[in-house]
């Protein structure tokens, strides 16, 4: 008697598979949302960076970085919160430092209605600054930035000593005019 057990996951309990031409079941991938990774293992590391970072009324910003050099190496924190500082090796997450601001911990986003007696909100106002230890992890090849709440993502320069390579703007192709041939000289100059 053919009999699956302790297959697939809970949402799948119950669950009827379309069977396959050979007789076996066919499984959709499910696709997984943009930073649903989880957490990887914490990096040990005896060089770290550390970050002072600033939430100026919305805007966050990277006031420093320093290079620290522990005896020891030490364990990435693992923390909850809206902001996070990622190392990437290409799709691979590394590292994921998550923070909170001071004030900012429990601040919801603006456009939901809030009752009446509402608690007061800070974040419309706040200039606030925290400092934060990153591991300096040689396999990262970049590191990003981001408010969860919002879905906003910064690159930083990675590592940080190094700074970011130019951004390279596409530069726009000047119209030509009727009388323009394709060097863009006027037809009537002669090119002269």
């Amino acid at each position: 008697m053919p009999a699956r057990l302790a297959e697939g996951t809970p949402q799948d309990a119950g669950a009827s598979e379309p069977p396959s031409a050979e007789g076996g079941v066919v499984r959709t991938p499910v696709p997984e949302p943009p930073n649903a990774q989880p957490d990887p293992e914490a990096l040990k590391e005896a060089v770290q960076w550390e970050y002072v970072l600033e939430y100026d009324r919305g805007a966050l910003k990277v006031l420093s970085v320093k290079r620290i050099d522990f005896k020891k190496p030490i364990p990435t924190s693992r923390n909850m919160g809206r902001f996070a500082i990622e190392l990437w090796i290409g799709r691979e997450l590394i590292e994921r430092v998550r923070f909170d601001f001071p004030l900012l911990g429990s601040e919801e986003l603006a456009g939901r209605r809030r009752p009446l007696k509402q608690p007061p909100t800070f974040a419309a106002g706040a200039t606030v600054q925290r400092k934060l230890l990153v591991p300096d992890s040689r396999r990262a090849t970049r590191a990003l930035i981001l408010d969860r709440a919002t879905g906003k993502v910064e690159e930083l320069p990675w590592p940080p000593d190094a700074p970011l390579p130019p951004h390279q703007a596409s530069k726009p192709r000047p119209e030509r005019d009727a009388g323009q041939g394709a060097d863009g000289e006027s037809a009537a100059d002669g090119g002269a």
